[in-house]
């Protein structure tokens, strides 16, 4: 009974106030290094302290540095590593549950890519880290893909069944989803189907476990803007925006805009 009150009250605080929950992941400065976009993280991430967001996503490295600026904001902690200068699509466990606890952090996260090479590893991984998690009442987030290396060794997103083949990407994407509930994952991160019909079938399959959709593929902001209200009216419970979010000209503007469409969605 206890640990169940002690994920509770961590949910709680991930979802702070709102019923829909706004996250925003750093861990790409491990995945893909300081570049591009993030090249100014250095001034981004301190900006977070005043936004409207409910929790960051990131590894140690991250939290160690920016700390004063991210107290404010439930922390979720990455377990799970790969940069794009090998394996991409192979996420490794990397952090323990011990991490995140001595961390501070309120919730955890592991990656599997359905349909890669090393799916059943990632997939191990997944249903090891939920027992760890069941035993001390910390939240797990399954942030769960249909991914894989294709064979020039790139990421493969399946987007072209997503546009030529919808349905059998959402059933895809929908499988996904339910094998992370089935290992007692407490959200799920997910990419978003295209459309309110299609992703109503993915929520459909969690059932009552929170699931919150990826940003994707870089799109402009009144893509991003409308695939979030389609998600929201599908039944999800929020966003977790990477590229989508830091690669905004102003965070502060879209920052408000997004926390608008999940209030007005609850």
């Amino acid at each position: 009974m206890m640990r169940q009150l002690g994920k509770q009250k961590r949910l709680d605080r991930l979802f702070n106030t709102h019923s829909r929950c706004f996250i925003v992941p750093i861990d790409d400065l491990l995945i893909t290094g300081a570049d591009y976009q993030l090249l100014q993280y250095k001034e981004k991430i301190p900006l977070i302290a005043d936004l409207p967001i409910d929790a960051v996503l990131g590894f140690p490295g991250v939290f160690n540095q920016f700390y004063k600026e991210l107290h404010n904001k439930s922390w979720i902690l990455n377990l799970t590593t790969s940069t794009f200068r090998s394996e991409h699509t192979y996420k490794r466990l990397s952090l323990s549950l011990e991490n995140a606890i001595l961390v501070g952090c309120d919730a955890v996260a592991v990656h599997v890519n359905i349909t890669d090479d090393n799916e059943g590893i990632m997939i191990q991984n997944l249903a090891s880290t939920s027992c760890e998690c069941q035993k001390y009442g910390i939240p797990l987030m399954a942030i769960i893909y249909v991914r894989n290396l294709d064979a020039e060794g790139n990421d493969n997103n399946y987007l072209d069944l997503k546009r030529d083949n919808n349905s059998e990407y959402t059933r895809m994407v929908a499988h996904a989803c339910r094998v992370a509930v089935e290992l007692g994952a407490d959200i799920i991160k997910t990419n978003y189907t295209g459309s309110t019909d299609s992703f109503s079938n993915v929520i459909y399959a969690v059932g009552n476990v929170p699931v919150v959709i990826a940003g994707g593929e870089e799109v402009t902001e009144s893509e991003a803007l409308s695939n979030i209200q389609g998600a929201l009216e599908a039944g999800a419970s929020g966003i977790c925006f990477g590229r989508n979010f830091f690669y905004r000209d102003n965070l502060i503007s879209f920052s408000k805009k997004v926390r608008k469409l999940l209030d007005e969605n609850t």
